[in-house]
């Protein structure tokens, strides 16, 4: 039985393994029949022949069929001299500006200042940046320009001064509103405080003096002086020049009865101007007209006042550090009113000019920093014989 078994379990053995191996043959013969075949060097030589033989007989695409190429035209070189339609064609447009700026040449001197002006006012230069220069803003006795925003400590010392009360500008009437004595000469200090602050062409600003008053007749007196409040205007603003406008009104603060103030309101319209003679040298103008409001109709007086100095910037240390040199000139010209002489007889103020001259030095820091000293010395008698200043100014 046993024996039997043995046998039956061989030959079952022997059918297993022989299906197994049928399977796996038929197998292959699918997998060859699914996957593409391979060509063989002998085709891939016939391939190659036939796509050469291809070239070669492949005709060439004639000329005629392909478009022209495109011309291409040159740009034209970029100069002052090509118009534009922001300034016209005529052949005088720059860039940045917006009118014909090259028809104005001159030969002559007069003519050139001329044509420099013109290009100024209608031909800005588009590259400027207005800032505040210390050489355009260095005098001691001309209003600056450019309004600022600064703090300014000024100290004036004026010896041998005659006349105070002549058109009512220093002293209200003797006798009257000012000091009771006919004056012979007095000497005065005086310690301002000055604050502008200023954007963008525009300013506001006060002023308040501090007076010590010694005639030679009257009572010494000291105290708080007549205040001034205004405001500066920017109206032309150029590389070569700039023009302002300023108005000042005087306000009746002082102790007029001892010599410390006029008694009365005063107005002030002013022309600031400053010109770029070189870049080392600067112009400075004030024109200034100072009308007296509510006093004596026949002792007060307008006075038509004006200021010149010549800047220049005459050594530099170090960068931004200059010493800056000023020769000024200044002129009262008093157009109307009276003064008391010395024997206390009234006088008409006019005709009547009081010139003075002097020069001046001041060392500017940074451009934000400055103080100096200027003087100025009479040409003639009927006012302060020497007038001495001293400045700081501290720029914000």
């Amino acid at each position: 039985m046993n024996c039997q078994l043995q046998r039956y379990w061989k030959r079952l053995r022997h059918v297993w393994l022989a299906g197994a191996m049928m399977v796996a043959m038929g197998s292959v013969p699918a997998a060859q029949a699914q996957a593409p075949a391979a060509p063989s060097p002998l085709q891939l030589s016939a391939a190659a022949r036939r796509l050469q033989e291809g070239e070669k007989t492949q005709e060439p695409i004639p000329s005629e069929s392909l478009p022209p190429p495109a011309e291409v035209t040159p740009l034209a070189p970029v100069s002052g001299a090509i118009g534009c339609a922001s300034c016209g064609s005529t052949g005088c447009c720059i860039p940045g500006r917006f009118r014909d700026c090259c028809g104005c040449n001159r030969d002559t001197f007069c003519g050139r200042i001329f044509c420099g002006f013109y290009e100024e006012l209608c031909c800005p230069d588009p590259c400027y940046e207005p800032k505040w220069i210390p050489a355009a803003n260095a005098a001691f006795f001309v209003e600056g320009t450019r309004p600022v925003t600064m703090t300014r400590i000024r100290w004036d010392f004026a010896n041998d001064f005659t006349r105070p009360d002549r058109s009512e500008f220093f002293w209200g009437q003797i006798g009257k509103k000012g000091p009771a004595k006919p004056e012979t000469s007095l000497t005065y200090s005086q310690l301002s405080l000055y604050q502008e602050v200023a954007a963008k062409g525009f300013g506001a600003f006060i002023d308040i003096p501090y007076l010590t008053v010694d005639p030679h007749v009257n009572a010494l007196a000291a105290g708080f002086g007549d205040m001034k409040v205004g405001a500066k205007s920017l109206l032309f603003d150029r590389d070569l020049f700039q023009l302002g406008f300023m108005f000042t009104t005087y306000l009746p603060v002082g102790n007029f009865s001892r010599g410390l103030g006029t008694g009365h309101v005063s107005l002030e319209p002013s022309l600031l101007g400053t010109l770029k003679i070189t870049p080392n040298t600067y112009f400075q103008g004030q024109l200034s007209e100072w009308v007296p409001v509510g006093s004596d109709q026949d002792f007060q007086g307008s006075i038509l006042h004006y200021h010149l100095s010549l800047n220049q910037v005459l050594f530099r240390p170090v960068p931004n550090v200059e010493l800056i040199g000023t020769g000024e000139l200044t002129g009262y010209n008093f157009q109307a009113g009276q003064f008391t002489d010395v024997n206390g007889a009234i006088q008409n103020s006019h005709p009547g000019t009081y010139i003075t001259v002097g020069p001046g030095l001041r060392l500017v820091v940074c451009e934000w920093l400055d103080f100096g000293f200027g003087a100025a010395f009479a040409l003639g008698s009927h006012g302060p014989d020497q007038l001495y200043r001293t400045e700081l100014r501290i720029r914000y």
